[in-house]
């Protein structure tokens, strides 16, 4: 079963190559926690990128928040 999953987060992250921010090839916490270090108009591009519309004028911990509700709803 952990070979299926370890599969699936490759797979995604070949998918969805911009949620891998640190480039392992795997897509888990910690590409979320370079979110972080992202401003306003990259967190924006990123939402884009993987089909969420986010708005500048919320903070910037909303931000992150809806992109880690995005994330789940992949299931990645």
């Amino acid at each position: 079963m952990q070979k299926i999953i370890d599969w699936l987060k490759c797979a995604a992250a070949k998918i969805f190559p911009v949620l891998d921010t640190n480039k392992d090839g795997v897509i888990d916490k910690d590409d979320f926690k370079y979110l972080e270090k992202k401003t306003k108009d990259e967190l924006e591009a990123l939402g884009r990128k993987i089909g969420i519309e986010l708005d500048k004028r919320q903070t910037k911990a909303k931000l992150i928040a809806a992109l880690k509700k995005a994330k789940k709803k992949l299931k990645v």
